[in-house]
């Protein structure tokens, strides 16, 4: 199941109240769950998703309220175009997405992957606007370049190898 583990700003985003939110659970996935966060820059409502275990990232830019609707889908089909662009196969793509048919939100529980993820806000601020803001900056090359961005947490790894450290079989400690 994918669990959407989402801050205070997406849910009220969302209109779901912390009553509402399903109970955190273990994930069987193979990349675990993920964190959204909602920032404004230039003036846009940006969503950023982090990976608990490797800390892979993406934002989305321009939400609007009826497109957040579809969090969990759009989420989807953008990790999958990641995916793809990252290089990994559909067996791959498909192997990180079993166990993921099913969603349900749930409350951030990690704050170091909170402050890893704010980190990464910063990180995405600011190169979008040493740029001059979205017109300026090539959003895919700006992702693909912070996810491999060595991370302290992950003994200065980069996201993306992680990811395929895991789907080679490679599992050590990421939580």
């Amino acid at each position: 199941m994918l669990q959407i583990r989402c801050t205070a700003k997406v849910q009220k985003e969302l209109g779901i109240k912390k009553s509402e939110l399903a109970v955190v659970k273990q994930s069987h996935t193979l990349l675990g769950d993920w964190y959204a966060n909602l920032f404004i820059v230039d003036r846009r409502k940006t969503l950023i998703f982090v990976n608990e275990k490797t800390l892979l990232s993406f934002i989305l830019f321009g939400v609007k309220k009826r497109n957040i609707k579809r969090l969990p889908e759009i989420f989807l089909e953008s990790l999958d175009q990641l995916l793809t662009i990252e290089g990994f196969d559909v067996g791959q793509i498909n192997k990180v997405f079993s166990g993921y048919e099913e969603h349900e939100f749930t409350k951030t529980v990690s704050k170091r992957v909170i402050g890893n993820m704010n980190d990464l806000v910063y990180l995405y601020k600011s190169s979008i606007l040493y740029h001059g803001g979205f017109k300026y900056i090539d959003i895919g090359e700006l992702i693909l370049e912070t996810n491999r961005t060595p991370q302290k947490n992950l003994g200065w790894s980069y996201s993306i190898d992680l990811v395929g450290e895991l789907l080679q079989g490679n599992h050590r400690n990421l939580s």
